[in-house]
Formats: structure tokens, C-alpha cells, sequence
């Protein structure tokens, strides 16, 4: 188990894991995105297996989490997933990154302006 769970707040809005492989619930960070989820995850990974990216969203603290879910970062659902809720975002806001990838860097140079709302779990 990870330690995600400790830090999800109510302002966590999403959720960005980078992968290196297709997501099972062998993954270290398996058990506590679907648990963050309420089991949305693994329901979705039954309904859409072999998915390379994807995006769940679930409930944390009575407020939408959206949580994205890529090997392969691309730049228009990237765009398409942060257009769910950049509108919606504070200042106090995050958006929680779980790295695997070492992509970091080039997510923040994607979203530009909104890199100030990304928090990298180590």
C-alpha cells in the first residue's frame, strides 16, 4: 500500500498517475486510487481492459476527484481532462501526480499556467 490516502485532502480536485505499465491490482498505488474511488477503478478496468489511458471520477470529501490515468501522456487528453475542471479550481486547490515515469517535468510544461496547482507524490 502507498501512502495517497494521506495525501488526499477536501481540495484534492484530481489525481494524475503516470504509469509505466497497464494498471492491474498487482501496482503498488492499485489499492489506494480504487479505494479513493469507491472500487470505481476496478469496476472500470473490467469494463474497458487493455485501455492505455483513462479517467475516473469519483467523489472525496462530497466534492468530484477526477482521476486520469495515462502511460503515455498525450497533449489532447491531457487538455480534455483538465477541461473538466480548471474552472472550478482555487488557489488552494491540487492536483495530486503519481509519477512512474519520471514525467513529471513535461506534465508541467503541458499545463502551463496550472503547474502551480500539481503536487508530485513521492
Amino acid at each position: 500500500m502507498s501512502d495517497i490516502r494521506k495525501e488526499v485532502t477536501p481540495l484534492t480536485t484530481g489525481i494524475i498517475w503516470l504509469t509505466k505499465e497497464e494498471v492491474t491490482p498487482q501496482n503498488s498505488y492499485y489499492e489506494d486510487v480504487d479505494y479513493l474511488l469507491d472500487g470505481l477503478l476496478t469496476a472500470n478496468l473490467r469494463a474497458a481492459n487493455g485501455v492505455t489511458s483513462r479517467v475516473v471520477v469519483g467523489k472525496n470529501f462530497g466534492r468530484s476527484l477526477y482521476v486520469m490515468i495515462v502511460k503515455e501522456l498525450k497533449t489532447a487528453e491531457l487538455e480534455s481532462y483538465l477541461s473538466l475542471f480548471k474552472n472550478d479550481l482555487t488557489t488552494e486547490n491540487d492536483v495530486l501526480v503519481i509519477d512512474e515515469v519520471e514525467g513529471f517535468d513535461n506534465l508541467r510544461k503541458q499545463v502551463g499556467k496550472l503547474s502551480s496547482h500539481l503536487r508530485i507524490i513521492q
